[in-house]
């Protein structure tokens, strides 16, 4: 953003917690081998209030893990898709690339329980800071 400094960026900058995939559809534990697209693109069933600049952090939900971190880089769009009709552009920032080795959602502060039924949920700081700490120390 021009003319917005990167302090100022990162102090509007929102922080959510994004699940992929389902108890009938879950990601395999070599996910990124078999699904690289997961790391472009991320789907919503309704319009997300995500915005470019926000920060995400990707849930395994059957396996209850965070196993990326990425930022939004585009408007949500909609597309033809029965269960997820919007889409959000993503860029990966740190990935754990098999998801026997990714920590628990409980790492960052966040429980299981709270994405029950959800697409995501927004995060305050803490728990960001918390992934990019559970995850960097493992994908390191």
């Amino acid at each position: 953003m021009p003319g917005v400094t990167p302090d100022e960026r990162a102090a509007s900058r929102a922080h959510w917690l994004k699940a992929v995939g389902h108890a009938r559809g879950p990601l395999p534990e070599d996910w990124l081998e078999r699904r690289p697209e997961l790391l472009r693109r991320t789907g919503f069933p309704r319009r997300p209030r995500i915005a470019p600049g926000d920060r995400l952090v990707l849930y395994a939900s059957v396996w209850r893990c965070v196993f990326a971190l990425a930022e939004a880089t585009g408007e949500p769009e909609p597309r033809d898709h029965p269960r997820w009709p919007w889409t959000i552009a993503i860029e990966p920032l740190i990935v754990v690339p098999v998801l026997d080795a990714a920590p628990p959602v409980e790492a960052i502060g966040v429980a299981a329980r709270s994405m029950s039924q959800q697409s995501h949920i927004r995060l305050r700081a803490e728990h960001y800071a918390r992934a990019i700490e559970a995850i960097a120390s493992i994908a390191a």
